[in-house]
């Protein structure tokens, strides 16, 4: 296996991780669309939306555009 796919089978790893504890997260306490929309500094919804848009950076950077 080469070094990219590798690294991105620990991505999808790490996503699918993070989706199961954000299930689990929602399970206990009930999901709340407005603490989604605007959470509380240091909720976990903060930590959860910041730590997914690491990995997609990662997964499929932003593109760059040349002119």
């Amino acid at each position: 296996m080469d070094a990219v796919s590798k690294e991105s089978n620990e991505l999808s790893m790490k996503r699918i991780a993070l989706q199961k504890t954000f299930t689990a997260y929602n399970e206990a306490n009930d999901f709340s669309y407005e603490e989604w929309v605007n959470p509380p500094a240091g909720h976990f919804y903060e930590g959860y939306k910041k730590e997914l848009a690491e990995i997609d950076n990662q997964m499929a950077p932003p593109l760059q555009y040349q002119s």
